[in-house]
């Protein structure tokens, strides 16, 4: 699981929170509004920073060790023909991997390395 994915589950409980608080006991629904605004706003700068795409619960695997189902490890480079799309994208025809121009449109396909 994702930091991101806890994070908005948290902000789920959060706002259910907020709304039992505002039903229960009115008199503080000023209170329990500013506290849900605040923490909504804090929680977007949470979720949208480069770190809470990390894994949470399980530890990273060590550097050269292998990926689960691949037989290879980690940061292998990729093969030679994963590097094409298979299909023209500017008009979705499909096309052979390693072409360089696309037979339906004529147009020069990108290459991704």
């Amino acid at each position: 699981m994702q930091l991101r994915t806890l994070l908005t589950l948290i902000n789920f409980g959060t706002i259910g929170a907020a709304v039992v608080v505002l039903l229960v006991y009115p008199q503080w629904a000023g209170y329990a509004f500013y506290l849900l605004l605040g923490w909504m706003f804090g929680s977007l700068v949470l979720i949208y920073s480069p770190w809470a795409s990390r894994p949470v619960g399980r530890p990273n695997p060590p550097v050269g060790s292998t990926a689960p189902g691949t037989g290879g490890p980690l940061g292998s480079t990729p093969p030679a023909h994963s590097s094409a799309l298979g299909f023209c994208v500017y008009c979705a025809a499909p096309v052979e991997p390693g072409t360089a121009r696309c037979p339906a449109c004529g147009r020069a396909l990108p290459q991704f390395s």
